[in-house]
């Protein structure tokens, strides 16, 4: 059922909406001509532009505006793909940007605005590094500017970013580093099943597991009270559903089954970000490891989750019982099986997903690797939760994901 909502229930997001069954070819024309953006920017997924029609008719759709376009943007969003989209915003005076495609995009969009707003014309990657905070990973908010450019973010994928104030780009180094602004969130969300329908199954099934992680990790934080607790209770079996039925409907053919558990997977991934959003819980080690896996490794969002959560469960068993338990009744329940631990619990549905569980899968097993990876989580934007573990856990975490 189509509905739009403020993103977040609170005064930083008025007028920051989000709009579930969305219409892309019918909404973003009506926030543009509600904005009166003549000039618009459009970055769109590489294989939306070349092996389907969604951008086409878009721009169709599109034809009395002007339009400029950028198509493709690296994974984990490269600072080069960011300060191309600032300057075209700045050199052509943008008034709205439109973001169609995974996290990468939302995240290089979100920066790239508010980095309009904030550096000169022509600026590079020196003045980008120069706002981070390198003991955090973090440039804002003191350092960051509100965007003043609109950001229509259509997500393909559901590792939820465009939920967040606060994204991530990766500099020269291979380093993830992280910007953000209370005014950062996209002016519009549009949560599309026909145009996420469009995502490479696993691609689209990798960044589900990004959204598991969400809630999982939420849970597990020392910090999760009980509204925060009975809120995931709720969402994580929503989430759980739809990516079973996404998975089942492909399997067998059938559309519909399809489509519903791409509408469900859509709002359990912006349930999943809610505990971080709302109540501030951080993520753990999981996330913060899976941060550097991505930009040293290039290994995607999403399979970053797949391959880390269960030795992080593992790793924190002791300290996280209750939690797992909980995590654990959930999957049995949802997925009709009888394992023992969380951990095992979460491998098996990634495996059931068909998605890398193991290090090895992605090509990942160099040592030197390993201790790269160790020591940039150490200087990650979440390396101040003291949950997280000293260089030597980090490695342990990686040993047993081999």
């Amino acid at each position: 059922m189509r509905e739009r909502i403020q993103q977040l229930d609170n005064p930083g997001r008025q007028g920051h909406d989000a709009i579930f069954e969305a219409s892309y070819l019918d909404d973003i024309p009506t926030a543009l001509t509600e904005w009166k953006a003549s000039r618009v920017l459009l970055v769109v997924s590489t294989s939306l532009d070349t092996k389907s029609s969604v951008i086409r008719d878009l721009e169709e759709r599109l034809s009395d505006y002007q339009i400029y376009k950028k198509v493709g943007v690296g994974s984990h969003s490269p600072y080069n793909d960011i300060i191309d989209i600032a300057h075209t915003v700045q050199d052509h005076d943008i008034q709205a940007v439109v973001s169609i495609g995974s996290g990468s995009y939302s995240d290089a969009c979100k920066i790239a605005v508010m980095l309009s707003a904030t550096l000169p014309a022509g600026f590079g990657a020196d003045e980008m590094e120069a706002l981070v905070d390198q003991e955090r990973g973090l440039a804002g908010p003191e350092t960051v500017k509100a965007p003043v450019t609109k950001l229509i973010c259509v997500p393909t994928s559901l590792s939820a970013g465009e939920w967040n104030a606060i994204a991530s780009g990766t500099n020269a180094q291979g380093k993830k580093q992280h910007f953000g602004h209370p005014e950062g969130a996209p002016s519009l969300i549009l949560m599309d099943p026909q145009v996420a329908r469009t995502t490479p199954s696993h691609l689209w099934l990798a960044s589900g597991m990004r959204a598991v992680d969400h809630f999982v990790e939420s849970l597990c934080s020392a910090e999760c009270d009980e509204e925060a607790a009975t809120h995931i209770q709720k969402g994580l079996p929503l989430l759980l559903r739809g990516l079973k039925e996404y998975h089942d409907g492909q399997e067998g053919g059938n559309e519909d089954e399809l489509l519903k558990g791409i509408a469900e997977s859509q709002r359990g991934s912006r349930d999943a970000l809610i505990p971080f959003l709302k109540w501030k819980i951080p993520m753990g080690a999981s996330h913060a490891i899976g941060h550097q896996l991505g930009s040293v490794a290039g290994v995607q969002h999403g399979v970053t989750s797949c391959i880390l959560l269960p030795p992080t469960l593992r790793y924190t068993r002791d300290k996280t019982k209750a939690a797992q338990e909980i995590v654990l009744s959930i999957f049995n329940e949802v997925l009709g099986t009888q394992e023992r631990e969380a951990a095992d619990a979460v491998r098996r549905f990634v495996q059931l997903l068909g998605l890398p569980s193991r290090l090895s899968e992605v090509d990942v097993t160099q040592d030197e690797q390993l201790h790269k990876i160790a020591e940039l989580t150490l200087t990650d934007a979440l390396a101040h939760n003291k949950a997280l573990p000293d260089k030597e856990g980090i490695l342990q975490i990686l040993d047993m994901a081999r």
